[in-house]
């Protein structure tokens, strides 16, 4: 019995570096995977905002050149209490 005591104590002591080095390392590939998820997650709704917006720049580029050939080439006057029908503000 005190040799298998012995021999565990001395294979802990042999490998316990090793152990330690590997836990750390597993630790640390998980913060940097959680680290870069959520990078990736503001990229995506950062991308997704600027789609937004370069959709709603379109559209009102297609309104004002619609609006700009139904008045025989004057552009139209918006004034600030115009409400667009076809504008979705989300905000």
């Amino acid at each position: 019995m005190e040799f298998l005591a012995a021999f565990v104590v001395t294979m802990l002591l042999a490998t316990g570096g090793w152990i330690v080095w590997g836990a750390r390392n597993a630790l640390r590939a998980r913060i940097e995977r959680r680290h870069a998820l959520e990078i990736a997650r503001e990229r995506e709704l950062t991308e997704r905002k600027r789609l937004e917006l370069r959709e709603r720049e379109l559209d009102d580029q297609l309104y004002r050149d619609f609006t700009t050939r139904q008045n025989g080439g004057i552009p139209p006057v918006i004034s600030p209490m115009h409400h667009d029908p076809m504008r979705h503000d989300d905000e």
